[in-house]
């Protein structure tokens, strides 16, 4: 990732201008006040959660890029998970998953590859379709 945390603005107008998108025009796409979007670029506020998806959309990250990852991770704060997998969050499986992870005590190398194994396990990335 080439931005570090807590610097979503920054990365969100680089974003929008690879895109091609005005600031005024992006904001009127995604329904904001350009004020609130300027605000957001330059860190004075953060980005309404209702609007994090939107705003990749509307820039056309493609979900499972690195991209896509780094947007999501950036946008969300301290103790949030990101909008695009709080979708899962809720099925009873990823608290026990959780919990196992944390119980054996996998580092962050283990915990790499261990995603990596999971990936490559039937020769498909996560963006392929089953």
């Amino acid at each position: 990732m080439a931005v570090e945390k807590g610097q979503f603005g920054s990365f969100l107008k680089a974003q929008r201008l690879k895109a091609s998108f005005g600031l005024r025009r992006f904001a009127d796409l995604i329904e904001m006040p350009a004020s609130n979007l300027s605000a957001v670029e330059h860190g004075r506020r953060s980005m309404p959660a209702d609007k994090v998806m939107l705003s990749a959309e509307v820039i056309g990250l493609v979900k499972g890029t690195e991209n896509w990852d780094d947007f999501f991770d950036l946008a969300t704060v301290a103790e949030q998970i990101p909008a695009d997998v709080q979708k899962i969050v809720n099925k009873g499986f990823v608290p026990a998953l959780l919990r196992t992870i944390d119980n054996a005590k996998l580092t962050d190398d283990d915990i790499k590859n261990l995603i990596e194994e999971i990936e490559g396990k039937d020769g498909r990335t996560q963006t392929e379709p089953s």
